[in-house]
């Protein structure tokens, strides 16, 4: 079995390297998969908590350290901060993926700033207009429906739509493993006439060019399964997933003490619970980079790990044509 390695920014989240580091941790006893952590952040932090841990020696000989010294400022630049903080954790978890040193890296840090990094330092994929970040969430049905943009693209023209749509098809052909997918465009009606005039330029350039594409999807056809993959912008999709993440809390003020049906409840919608799902990919970027929750978890930080390697092994997300060094 191959032994996959993976970038990972330690001083990422809300709650500090010690849970990201407990969150390896976890996925080290966890995952019958070997991997090796990059742990990229303040050396001397990262080894201090280390030996902090209950298992910190036989931790030491399983992982990397990748100091990074550099820090970003809240007045940096987004746009260039890839560039400017060149020694940032975030910034060299994607460094080692360009480098062939990792096969994917995950961060809990600011999105734009990953985005930013993972498409200055490792590129756009052949064909895509705009990368995109995309999450499953759950449908009455078995399978989850997969969502894109959920956060990176707030202003999107038609081109990005149908860019997004192509990506999103490819990753769950590869990630679930079904050649017959469906995709469909999130609006306000199914009705041609009704939508922005973006959405329509859109749905006629799919109609042309996607046989997955099955026209447009209201809100509520995306928990009946009616498609596979639902293409918004990122500030629909974003205010979406981040609404229904709370649906849980919902449930269990309203329930009670219920606590059997809020079991079934949190099962069925495990794909967007943070703590269960752990990460979120780009798609149409050269190269595996997944983004974790801010508030992320030493659980979380685990499944992101598991989420990673899942795409690796799958080449869910890029192929893994190089191999990195080591292997």
């Amino acid at each position: 079995m191959e032994i996959i390695r993976l970038a990972i920014d330690v001083e990422s989240g809300d709650f500090g390297p010690e849970v990201v580091i407990a969150g390896v941790l976890e996925a080290k006893k966890g995952t019958t998969h070997p991997f090796i952590p990059y742990l990229c952040g303040d050396k001397s932090g990262i080894e201090q908590i280390i030996k902090n841990s209950a298992c910190g020696k036989e931790f030491f000989s399983q992982c990397e350290i990748v100091h990074c010294p550099d820090k970003i400022l809240p007045n940096d630049k987004r746009s260039s901060v890839w560039k400017k903080r060149a020694e940032s954790s975030i910034v060299r978890a994607i460094t080692l993926q360009k480098d062939g040193v990792v096969n994917a890296s995950i961060s809990a840090g600011d999105t734009a700033i990953l985005l930013g990094a993972a498409l200055f330092i490792l590129g756009r994929s052949e064909g895509v207009v705009r990368p995109v970040l995309a999450a499953f969430l759950p449908t009455i049905k078995k399978k989850p429906v997969l969502l894109l943009d959920v956060g990176a693209n707030i202003d999107c023209r038609a081109d990005h739509l149908v860019s997004f749509a192509n990506s999103g098809l490819a990753y769950v052909k590869r990630f679930i493993g079904v050649s017959d997918v469906t995709v469909a465009l999130l609006n306000v009606g199914k009705e041609k006439q009704k939508g922005s005039h973006v959405v329509h330029d859109a749905d006629d350039v799919l109609r042309k060019k996607c046989k997955n594409y099955i026209g447009f999807i209201e809100g509520n056809g995306i928990f009946t399964g009616d498609a596979d993959v639902v293409v918004c912008d990122g500030f629909v999709g974003n205010a979406l997933l981040k609404s229904f993440e709370t649906f849980y809390i919902l449930a269990e003020s309203i329930l009670g003490k219920d606590q059997g049906l809020l079991r079934k409840i949190k099962d069925h919608i495990s794909v967007i619970d943070p703590d269960r799902y752990g990460a979120v990919p780009f798609l149409g970027i050269k190269g595996t980079v997944l983004k974790a929750h801010g508030g992320s978890s030493s659980r979380a930080i685990a499944n992101a790990i598991a989420t990673a390697i899942t795409a690796v092994e799958k080449e869910a997300v890029w192929p893994n044509n190089m191999r990195p060094k080591g292997n």
